[in-house]
Protein backbone atom coordinates (compact mmCIF):
# COMPACT_ATOMS: atom_id res chain seq x y z
CA UNK A 1 0.00 0.00 0.00
CA UNK A 2 1.22 3.30 -1.00
CA UNK A 3 1.70 5.55 1.63
CA UNK A 4 -1.13 8.41 1.87
CA UNK A 5 0.01 12.06 2.29
CA UNK A 6 -0.14 15.68 1.16
CA UNK A 7 3.32 15.97 2.37
CA UNK A 8 5.99 15.11 0.23
CA UNK A 9 8.59 14.66 2.67
CA UNK A 10 6.39 12.11 4.42
CA UNK A 11 5.73 9.68 1.64
CA UNK A 12 9.08 10.16 0.18
CA UNK A 13 10.44 8.83 3.57
CA UNK A 14 8.06 6.38 4.28
CA UNK A 15 8.57 4.51 0.60
CA UNK A 16 12.19 4.62 1.41
CA UNK A 17 11.46 2.10 4.54
CA UNK A 18 9.52 -0.29 2.05
CA UNK A 19 10.91 -2.98 0.91
CA UNK A 20 10.83 -3.17 -3.29
CA UNK A 21 8.91 -6.00 -3.44
CA UNK A 22 6.21 -4.22 -1.58
CA UNK A 23 5.41 -1.72 -3.55
CA UNK A 24 3.14 -3.59 -5.89
CA UNK A 25 4.70 -2.39 -8.60
CA UNK A 26 3.96 -4.38 -12.14
CA UNK A 27 4.10 -3.20 -15.79
CA UNK A 28 -0.38 -3.23 -16.70
CA UNK A 29 -1.23 -0.25 -16.58
CA UNK A 30 1.95 1.76 -15.60
CA UNK A 31 3.34 4.44 -17.65
CA UNK A 32 5.85 1.90 -19.36
CA UNK A 33 2.84 0.23 -21.08
CA UNK A 34 2.82 2.91 -24.80
CA UNK A 35 6.87 2.59 -24.70
CA UNK A 36 6.65 -0.94 -25.14
CA UNK A 37 3.19 -1.14 -27.60
CA UNK A 38 5.67 1.10 -29.62
CA UNK A 39 8.76 -1.16 -29.74
CA UNK A 40 5.72 -3.92 -30.60
CA UNK A 41 4.25 -1.82 -33.59
CA UNK A 42 7.91 -1.76 -34.72
CA UNK A 43 8.91 -4.64 -34.31
CA UNK A 44 6.29 -6.04 -36.49
CA UNK A 45 6.34 -3.00 -38.82
CA UNK A 46 9.85 -4.67 -40.02
CA UNK A 47 8.21 -8.09 -40.25
CA UNK A 48 9.77 -9.44 -37.17
CA UNK A 49 7.39 -12.08 -35.41
CA UNK A 50 8.60 -11.86 -32.12
CA UNK A 51 8.07 -10.35 -28.97
CA UNK A 52 10.38 -10.47 -25.75
CA UNK A 53 8.84 -10.98 -22.61
CA UNK A 54 9.21 -7.45 -20.06
CA UNK A 55 9.81 -7.40 -16.21
CA UNK A 56 10.21 -5.05 -14.11
CA UNK A 57 13.71 -5.47 -12.16
CA UNK A 58 17.03 -2.95 -10.59
CA UNK A 59 18.82 -2.02 -13.80
CA UNK A 60 18.29 -2.14 -17.90
CA UNK A 61 19.12 -5.19 -19.29
CA UNK A 62 18.47 -9.05 -20.49
CA UNK A 63 19.71 -11.87 -18.31
CA UNK A 64 22.57 -13.89 -20.33
CA UNK A 65 20.90 -16.19 -22.96
CA UNK A 66 17.85 -15.36 -22.18
CA UNK A 67 14.75 -13.56 -24.62
CA UNK A 68 13.43 -11.21 -21.65
CA UNK A 69 13.80 -7.13 -21.46
CA UNK A 70 14.54 -5.97 -17.86
CA UNK A 71 13.56 -2.37 -17.65
CA UNK A 72 14.02 -0.66 -14.06
CA UNK A 73 11.22 -0.67 -11.29
CA UNK A 74 10.91 3.20 -10.84
CA UNK A 75 9.92 3.94 -14.61
CA UNK A 76 6.49 2.17 -13.41
CA UNK A 77 5.63 4.56 -11.20
CA UNK A 78 5.79 8.39 -11.24
CA UNK A 79 6.10 9.03 -7.65
CA UNK A 80 9.38 6.58 -7.73
CA UNK A 81 10.14 8.45 -10.90
CA UNK A 82 10.50 11.26 -9.35
CA UNK A 83 12.78 10.11 -6.06
CA UNK A 84 15.07 8.65 -8.69
CA UNK A 85 15.54 11.66 -10.44
CA UNK A 86 15.60 13.39 -6.45
CA UNK A 87 18.48 10.57 -6.06
CA UNK A 88 20.64 10.42 -9.13
CA UNK A 89 19.86 14.07 -10.68
CA UNK A 90 18.63 11.54 -13.69
CA UNK A 91 15.61 10.04 -15.01
CA UNK A 92 15.16 8.63 -18.59
CA UNK A 93 12.94 10.39 -21.34
CA UNK A 94 10.43 8.74 -24.11
CA UNK A 95 13.08 9.03 -26.34
CA UNK A 96 16.26 7.42 -23.89
CA UNK A 97 13.56 4.59 -23.25
CA UNK A 98 12.92 4.02 -26.64
CA UNK A 99 16.51 3.98 -27.41
CA UNK A 100 17.12 1.34 -24.86
CA UNK A 101 14.36 -0.83 -25.23
CA UNK A 102 15.28 -1.03 -29.17
CA UNK A 103 18.87 -2.03 -27.71
CA UNK A 104 17.62 -4.54 -25.48
CA UNK A 105 15.32 -5.85 -28.31
CA UNK A 106 18.33 -6.51 -29.99
CA UNK A 107 20.02 -8.58 -27.38
CA UNK A 108 16.62 -10.39 -26.71
CA UNK A 109 16.38 -11.32 -30.66
CA UNK A 110 19.76 -12.76 -30.67
CA UNK A 111 19.13 -15.01 -27.75
CA UNK A 112 15.99 -16.19 -28.61
CA UNK A 113 16.86 -17.22 -32.42
CA UNK A 114 20.85 -17.58 -31.00
CA UNK A 115 22.44 -15.58 -34.05
CA UNK A 116 25.81 -15.36 -32.25
CA UNK A 117 25.96 -19.04 -33.44
CA UNK A 118 25.79 -18.56 -37.16
CA UNK A 119 29.63 -18.14 -38.57
CA UNK A 120 28.22 -14.95 -40.46
CA UNK A 121 27.28 -13.08 -37.40
CA UNK A 122 30.86 -13.83 -36.14
CA UNK A 123 32.52 -12.59 -38.85
CA UNK A 124 30.72 -9.55 -38.68
CA UNK A 125 30.29 -9.13 -35.13
CA UNK A 126 33.10 -11.18 -33.63
CA UNK A 127 33.13 -13.79 -31.26
CA UNK A 128 29.91 -14.01 -28.71
CA UNK A 129 32.52 -15.86 -26.42
CA UNK A 130 34.71 -12.48 -25.91
CA UNK A 131 34.80 -11.80 -22.28
CA UNK A 132 32.16 -9.41 -20.92
CA UNK A 133 34.38 -6.60 -19.32
CA UNK A 134 32.42 -3.57 -17.15
CA UNK A 135 35.19 -1.23 -18.51
CA UNK A 136 36.34 -0.98 -21.99
CA UNK A 137 38.44 1.39 -24.07
CA UNK A 138 36.70 2.57 -26.82
CA UNK A 139 37.99 4.35 -30.14
CA UNK A 140 36.02 7.74 -30.32
CA UNK A 141 36.34 8.32 -33.43
CA UNK A 142 35.61 4.71 -34.88
CA UNK A 143 33.63 4.47 -37.79
CA UNK A 144 33.60 0.95 -37.55
CA UNK A 145 30.95 1.04 -34.93
CA UNK A 146 27.00 2.75 -35.04
CA UNK A 147 26.15 5.52 -32.25
CA UNK A 148 23.04 5.07 -30.62
CA UNK A 149 22.64 4.52 -26.89
CA UNK A 150 24.63 7.24 -24.69
CA UNK A 151 26.14 6.06 -21.63
CA UNK A 152 27.68 8.72 -18.96
CA UNK A 153 31.11 6.97 -19.01
CA UNK A 154 31.50 6.06 -22.93
CA UNK A 155 29.32 8.77 -25.18
CA UNK A 156 28.32 7.15 -27.56
CA UNK A 157 30.90 4.33 -28.09
CA UNK A 158 28.80 1.64 -26.45
CA UNK A 159 28.72 -0.54 -29.53
CA UNK A 160 32.33 -1.16 -28.75
CA UNK A 161 32.15 -2.46 -25.45
CA UNK A 162 31.62 -6.46 -26.84
CA UNK A 163 30.43 -8.26 -29.84
CA UNK A 164 26.74 -8.58 -28.53
CA UNK A 165 26.33 -4.98 -27.62
CA UNK A 166 27.66 -4.23 -30.78
CA UNK A 167 25.03 -6.32 -32.64
CA UNK A 168 22.32 -5.12 -30.08
CA UNK A 169 23.41 -1.31 -30.95
CA UNK A 170 23.07 -2.06 -34.79
CA UNK A 171 19.71 -3.73 -34.51
CA UNK A 172 19.10 -0.77 -32.68
CA UNK A 173 19.61 2.10 -35.35
CA UNK A 174 18.19 -0.33 -38.06
CA UNK A 175 14.58 -0.82 -35.87
CA UNK A 176 14.60 2.67 -35.11
CA UNK A 177 12.10 4.58 -37.54
CA UNK A 178 12.87 7.02 -40.32
CA UNK A 179 16.68 6.67 -39.03
CA UNK A 180 17.91 6.81 -42.30
CA UNK A 181 20.59 4.54 -41.64
CA UNK A 182 21.54 4.43 -45.59
CA UNK A 183 22.14 7.79 -45.69
CA UNK A 184 23.68 8.44 -42.20
CA UNK A 185 26.43 5.86 -42.49
CA UNK A 186 26.60 5.76 -46.59
CA UNK A 187 30.79 6.60 -45.73
CA UNK A 188 31.50 4.20 -42.29
CA UNK A 189 32.37 0.60 -42.73
CA UNK A 190 29.80 0.35 -40.03
CA UNK A 191 27.57 0.12 -43.35
CA UNK A 192 28.04 -3.50 -43.59
CA UNK A 193 26.93 -4.47 -40.52
CA UNK A 194 23.47 -2.43 -41.29
CA UNK A 195 23.11 -4.57 -44.14
CA UNK A 196 24.20 -8.03 -42.56
CA UNK A 197 21.09 -6.70 -39.82
CA UNK A 198 19.00 -6.11 -42.95
CA UNK A 199 19.54 -9.70 -44.85
CA UNK A 200 19.26 -11.01 -41.83
CA UNK A 201 16.14 -10.00 -40.51
CA UNK A 202 14.37 -10.41 -43.72
CA UNK A 203 15.42 -14.21 -43.42
CA UNK A 204 13.95 -14.37 -39.41
CA UNK A 205 10.44 -14.04 -40.93
CA UNK A 206 8.45 -17.20 -40.44
CA UNK A 207 10.90 -18.82 -37.97
CA UNK A 208 10.21 -19.99 -34.59
CA UNK A 209 12.70 -18.74 -31.90
CA UNK A 210 14.74 -21.44 -30.51
CA UNK A 211 14.84 -20.03 -26.99
CA UNK A 212 11.11 -18.59 -25.77
CA UNK A 213 11.76 -18.39 -21.90
CA UNK A 214 14.79 -18.81 -19.22
CA UNK A 215 15.80 -17.41 -15.63
CA UNK A 216 15.22 -13.82 -14.87
CA UNK A 217 18.00 -11.63 -13.39
CA UNK A 218 16.62 -9.96 -10.36
CA UNK A 219 13.10 -9.71 -10.83
CA UNK A 220 10.89 -7.23 -8.99
CA UNK A 221 9.22 -9.58 -6.49
CA UNK A 222 12.56 -10.73 -5.25
CA UNK A 223 13.96 -7.02 -4.54
CA UNK A 224 13.53 -7.23 -0.65
CA UNK A 225 15.50 -4.00 0.09
CA UNK A 226 14.27 -1.30 1.13
CA UNK A 227 14.37 1.66 -0.95
CA UNK A 228 16.68 3.35 0.58
CA UNK A 229 19.26 0.69 1.11
CA UNK A 230 19.08 0.31 -2.99
CA UNK A 231 20.01 4.05 -3.46
CA UNK A 232 22.48 3.52 -0.74
CA UNK A 233 23.97 0.84 -3.14
CA UNK A 234 23.42 3.07 -6.40
CA UNK A 235 25.43 6.02 -4.64
CA UNK A 236 28.45 3.76 -3.76
CA UNK A 237 28.46 2.03 -7.06
CA UNK A 238 28.46 5.27 -8.89
CA UNK A 239 31.55 6.82 -6.37
CA UNK A 240 33.85 3.35 -7.27
CA UNK A 241 32.84 3.88 -11.36
CA UNK A 242 31.70 7.76 -12.12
Amino acid sequence: MWIQSDNWETVRQGLFRRRICDLGLRIKGSPLEPFLRQLEQELAAKGLDFAPTFYLTDAWGCPDRVPAIGIPFYLASPILGRIEKEQTGDLEDGQTIMQLLRHEAGHALNYAFRLWEDPDWKDVFGPFSKPYREVFHPNPWSRRFVRHIRSYSYGYTYAQKHPDDDFAETFAVWLTPRSGWRRRYRDWPALQKLTYVDRLMGKLCGRRPKCKSGALLAPVWELTMPLAAYYRRRIKEYGQTG
